[in-house]
């Protein structure tokens, strides 16, 4: 298992504005082809159990706590409010994933389209749901910690997914949804 920096990385040419799924969200002031890396994503690794704790706590304090699965028992933790937090979830995005901490452009990208990832990529938190309304023609109203287990998914990303669910979906660990 690959350690994460300390801290993440955002392309230069990407910036933080307005969206519209979700108030902020992650945008291109230049053109970016198909594979350019956009963002790496650092922090700190904590257990399942040190994870519920700190959604615990965000609740209470009401902060968000961005976080990506790396096992079935530990978490990548970013650390608070860096710019790459402010990517939007689409359920037909421009970015996925090309390691366990990097995103890359899925497709060519315009200068001022906002960037965006499929949630559902990179969850393996069984209890995760999140409504949508990303507004994508392939939307599917809610995302889970289970979306690995869709077969369009799993052809529309190929391998395209963090190394545990891509780990999931080639030993066909396809338990009932």
């Amino acid at each position: 298992m690959a350690v994460p920096a300390a801290d993440c990385w955002l392309h230069a040419d990407v910036e933080v504005g307005t969206s519209p799924i979700a108030g902020k969200g992650l945008f291109t002031r230049a053109a970016l082809p198909a594979g350019t890396v956009v963002s790496r994503l650092g922090g700190r690794l904590v257990s399942e159990g040190e994870l519920r704790e700190l959604f615990a706590r965000a609740a209470r304090e009401q902060h968000y706590v961005d976080t990506v699965s790396v096992s079935d028992d530990l978490h990548l933790v970013l650390p608070p409010r860096r710019p790459n937090g402010y990517g939007n979830h689409s359920c037909d995005p421009n970015l996925w994933w090309v390691d366990a901490y990097t995103l890359a452009a899925r497709r060519d990208i315009a200068a001022g389209e906002e960037l965006t990832n499929d949630y559902g990529t990179s969850t393996a938190v069984a209890d995760f749901r999140m409504d949508c309304a990303c507004g994508a023609a392939l939307c599917r109203g809610s995302i889970t910690g289970a979306d690995w287990k869709l077969p369009d998914l799993r052809e529309r990303y190929r391998d395209h997914w963090i190394p545990l669910l891509l780990d999931r979906i080639r030993s066909k660990r396809l338990e009932p949804r």
